[in-house]
């Protein structure tokens, strides 16, 4: 019984305390900044698909999407063939 009293008035000063230390300190938060460069930076790429054929890379595809360059990496690569991603920056 004592046990649930103190523990009751413990939890009761922790919150009286939480909420006036919470509503004492609220502050606003700092404008937004955007980077626009790396915006621009970012649209500007293109994932270019290689394969090793006779000796040399030929392009498979040019894709938008990493993951999409991933996937058909991943695709070739199980039909036995060598493959690879190289990044093509430009102005698009």
């Amino acid at each position: 019984m004592i046990r649930k009293l103190i523990l009751s008035a413990v939890l009761a000063t922790g919150a009286v305390a939480g909420v006036t230390t919470t509503s004492a300190t609220a502050d606003a938060a700092p404008p937004a900044s955007f980077d626009r460069d790396r915006d621009r930076d970012r649209h500007n790429v293109r994932f270019a698909v290689q394969v090793r054929h006779r000796g040399h890379w030929d392009t498979y595809g040019t894709y938008r999407d990493r993951d999409d360059a991933q996937r058909v990496v991943r695709m070739l690569e199980r039909q036995g063939r060598d493959a690879r991603i190289e990044v093509e920056r430009g102005q698009w």
